[in-house]
Parts: structure tokens; C-alpha cells; sequence
């Protein structure tokens, strides 16, 4: 993997740059942070995700807004997954609690492939 091509997407419980804590809830997280490995910059914004959209789930606005390669959440619900994985996004977790962490141990992050049951 070229972590320097990488666009980590991350759900996030604050908005405080690269100190802010993961949420545990992927698709309700109050932030969404975008981390680009070539560039060294993050993008912070508030989770405005239309869970009605009957066109747009909300893993494909995610995709066509933020047009990430690599997605981090503790959980995440079968359908997600799936739908992640149809577009060739790879979806990691590990045990950090904080963006900065999940940034410098990003070639530690294991394969999230296991349903939350959602």
C-alpha cells in the first residue's frame, strides 16, 4: 500500500484537528475527518449525511463527496461494508481512540470486514 496516495476517511465525536476522538457510531458521528497522506492535510466537517435519501445512501454521498480510499471505524453495518467494498475502498480499524493515532500507525490498521450487525 502507497500511504502517500491515501485519503483516510475517519468518523469523528469533535472537531479538534488531529487530536480529535473517533466515534464509535460510523454513519451518526457529529464529524468526518479526511486525512491526505501526500499532501500531510486534514479536513474536518460536520456529518450533514441524509439517512432518507431513497437515491443516495449515505456510504455513496461519503464516496461521491469525499471520494475516499481508505475508510477507519470500529464497526461498521454489513451493508457498508458491502457497498465500500464494491467501490474498491478499503476499510481498516485498530485500537486508537485519536486521529493522530490512527495517522501514525496507519501500516497497523488490521482489515475491517467483520459486521457490527446493523
Amino acid at each position: 500500500m502507497k500511504t502517500q496516495t491515501q485519503r483516510l476517511f475517519i468518523p469523528l465525536l469533535n472537531d479538534k484537528g488531529m487530536d480529535s476522538e473517533v466515534s464509535l457510531h460510523f454513519g451518526h458521528a457529529p464529524y468526518f475527518g479526511l486525512y491526505d497522506f501526500k499532501n500531510k492535510e486534514l479536513k474536518v466537517l460536520e456529518n450533514k449525511l441524509d439517512h432518507g435519501n431513497v437515491e443516495k445512501s449515505p456510504v455513496d454521498q461519503i464516496i461521491e463527496n469525499m471520494n475516499p480510499t481508505v475508510v477507519f471505524a470500529e464497526d461498521m453495518g454489513g451493508r457498508a461494508i458491502s457497498l465500500f467494498a464494491k467501490n474498491s475502498i478499503e476499510l481498516k480499524s485498530g485500537p486508537y481512540k485519536i486521529l493522530r493515532e490512527i495517522v501514525d500507525n496507519f501500516e497497523d490498521l488490521k482489515e475491517l470486514n467483520n459486521s457490527c450487525g446493523h
